[in-house]
């Protein structure tokens, strides 16, 4: 942990300043623990990252949650990280990477936006904090450009985490510090930085005042605040896959912004609005109380906006008639997640067999129970990648599922759906024909604790309805379970 960097922090239990690192050295490998002098309070830092995750509120534990269900882990293979480790370092351009194209667009257009609203400004011996730092190819741009870089993200791996900033300083020679921790509770000092940055990231606050007042409180006077990739209100705004997942996903109309930021004490002096048919938001804000005459580009973007709005009829027509072409109704998540964060804080309130009814037992990805006809009991659709909680074992050997496949399709079969528990790899299911089927899994060796994650991964065989032209939401058609238990 750099030393300059270290005299900008504060403790976050007493508030303190005047944290102390030391190094110990124990059979090869090196740890580092941050301390407090005033409270004794101790932070880790382990691969790099300092970990001042304390006492997540609800909330970020279903952030985390959510986005661990996005992706199903590290890559598999040497070969598979290798060329994860090469997409991280092309991003966000993607030049030369084997993407597919809706991919590479959308990546390209959050570059231009993340880029663009730097034009025309000189980060050199800057000292920048990135929220929502993820991936950290953001917070590398700023490196390149000459900044001291921060980042800061609730999630730590090396797959959509902290942990890829290490790829940019092996191949790069960057120097990124990374700290692990609610971007509501920054562990800095008043007045810390030049420059707060995000793209795609303060719109998963659940308190956006409360998340701009903390930005404002850690830039210096006069400082900058860059946000890029903010999604616009639109009433046909289609839900994201991380909203599908559990994640917070705020969408304010323009005005809002401009209100929100003004009450925070910003005062804007660029925005980018609603470009094209993508309904989204990048600008600059500079630390100072007193209001502008007039904002650049404000105008021009309440325009686009406007049109957008106009449009908002035929696009919700538009959605409806793809939502009937792809063989099932839109399943919103269950707006409720407290049964479920309750059972993942506390292991209280979980059967030995998961139930359908009990919603305590169904993380982000899986979607209310369903009674189709000809069926005597109700069961659960989930998307792609899906979680379910379950109470330990204890003493039993193997994992038995009920899962099933519906609405034959070209694409929807067979399925192979790869299910692991605590973490660890059980094994595949494949199945061969629509229906239910019953699969056995051996457990593998399990940490103690009162509480396992059963995580289904569908490899093979899944239906996008993106593949036929048809709206490129995943969770249309899925894989369904009303069974699962320990044996």
């Amino acid at each position: 942990m750099d030393d300059r960097l270290l005299a900008a922090m504060r403790c976050l239990v007493c508030g303190a300043d005047g944290l102390t690192a030391s190094k110990q050295t124990a059979e090869a490998l090196e740890k580092t623990t941050i301390a407090c002098a005033s409270c004794g309070k101790t932070y880790q830092v382990s691969k790099g990252i300092a970990d001042f995750l304390v006492d997540p509120p609800p909330e970020v534990v279903r952030e985390r949650e959510a986005f661990r269900a996005l992706l199903p882990g590290s890559p598999a293979t040497p070969e598979d990280w290798k060329e994860h480790r090469r997409t991280i370092l092309a991003l966000p351009m993607l030049d030369g990477r084997p993407l597919p194209k809706t991919d590479l667009e959308i990546w390209r257009r959050h570059g231009r936006e993340a880029f663009g609203i730097c034009e025309g400004l000189d980060f050199r011996g800057l000292r920048v904090l990135e929220l929502g730092a993820g991936r950290c190819w953001y917070s590398a741009h700023f490196a390149r450009l000459g900044a001291e870089v921060v980042a800061v993200d609730i999630l730590e791996d090396e797959v959509m985490g902290l942990g890829c900033g290490r790829f940019f300083e092996e191949e790069e020679g960057l120097r990124i510090h990374r700290v692990l921790c609610d971007m509501h509770r920054l562990p800095f000092r008043d007045g810390s930085f030049d420059v707060v940055a995000a793209t795609a990231t303060l719109h998963h606050s659940p308190d956006l005042p409360a998340l701009l007042a903390e930005a404002r409180r850690v830039l210096k006077p006069g400082g900058l605040l860059l946000a890029a990739n903010e999604p616009l209100y639109v009433p046909w705004r289609e839900a994201p896959e991380e909203e599908r997942k559990g994640a917070h996903e705020g969408a304010y109309p323009l005005w809002a912004w401009v209100r929100f930021l003004r009450r925070a004490g910003f005062r804007l002096t660029e925005i980018r609005a609603a470009q094209g048919l993508v309904a989204s938001l990048a600008f600059k804000a500079v630390k100072d109380g007193t209001r502008s005459g007039s904002i650049p580009g404000l105008l021009p973007g309440m325009a686009r906006y406007g049109i957008l709005l106009a449009l908002s009829p035929l696009q919700a027509v538009r959605r409806e008639a793809r939502a009937r072409a792809a063989g099932r109704p839109m399943l919103p998540l269950p707006e409720r997640k407290s049964a479920y964060l309750r059972a993942r804080l506390s292991g209280r309130g979980l059967e030995g067999e998961a139930r359908v009814d009990n919603p305590a037992h169904w993380g982000p990805g899986w979607y209310p129970p369903e009674l189709p006809a000809g069926e005597e009991a109700p069961f659960r659709w989930s998307g792609p990648r899906s979680r379910l909680l379950m109470p330990s074992p204890r003493g039993a050997g193997a994992l038995v599922l009920e899962l099933a496949t519906f609405h034959p399709s070209p694409w929807s079969r067979p399925v192979d759906v790869e299910v692991s528990v605590g973490g660890k790899k059980a094994g595949e299911a494949r199945i061969e024909r629509h229906g239910w089927h019953t699969f056995l899994f051996a457990l593998p060796s399990l940490e103690r604790g009162r509480l396992v994650s059963i995580y289904l991964r569908v490899r093979r065989g899944y239906f996008r309805p993106s593949e036929v032209g048809i709206a490129g939401d995943a969770r249309l058609l899925g894989v369904a379970c009303r069974s699962a238990r320990w044996e």
